[in-house]
């Protein structure tokens, strides 16, 4: 028998597992603090891109996830991307990977998602520790890699493969949102489109 079809909404029995599905996923952002932006590669492409998953993760109701590395050191997130998370507090760490950090682990839990979206930096450091530590924890990981990056492209490069090697499905901004909405036509869909275009602008 042929998978039912999924246009009532809800995604359809026979998508492919690698795909984004709203209904398990969160949304983690790493470090996005002024210290670390410095210097890597196309920093406000990247800082726009984030925001836009954020944004998406508001609309459709992803839970997120916001850590900061020594922010007494090295200060607070920035603006933008603090404004756009909202009321979510960030998680103080000083080791490089999120999950052993205190209150991370059981963030995830709460959640009751079992696939995590991550973007920040430095891709080579922060979020290719964390993102084999997820692996290792039984998650699913998904890394945009126009949403993170690194102050040297062959960190950035290497890093990536690295991800994919250890079980990460790497993809892009806009195709993580897309895959997340599932649909065309809704409020959602709409409400997005902002953001959407925000994406190809320069």
């Amino acid at each position: 028998m042929a998978p039912e079809a999924g246009e009532s909404g809800r995604p359809w029995a026979g998508r492919h597992p690698s795909l984004a599905d709203r209904s398990d996923s969160l949304l983690l952002v790493v470090d996005l603090q002024e210290p670390f932006l410095r210097g890597v590669a196309g920093r406000d492409d990247l800082l726009r891109r984030c925001v836009a998953l954020i944004e998406a993760a508001n609309v459709l109701g992803l839970p997120v996830i916001a850590t900061e590395q020594y922010p007494e050191r090295m200060g607070p997130t920035v603006e933008a991307v603090a404004h756009a998370i909202g009321g979510v507090r960030p998680i103080a760490k000083m080791t490089f990977s999120c999950c052993p950090a205190d209150g991370v682990m059981a963030a995830l839990s709460h959640a009751g998602r079992r696939t995590v979206v991550v973007c920040g930096v430095e891709t080579h450091i922060c979020i290719s520790q964390t993102v084999h530590d997820l692996l290792s924890a039984g998650y699913g990981v998904h890394v945009p890699a126009d949403a993170v990056s690194a102050r040297g492209t062959l960190d950035h490069e290497v890093a990536l493969r690295r991800m994919v090697a250890a079980g990460a499905v790497i993809t892009t901004t806009e195709a993580t949102i897309f895959e997340l909405l599932y649909r065309a036509g809704t409020d959602e869909f709409r409400a997005l489109q902002p953001a959407i275009k925000r994406l190809s602008a320069r």
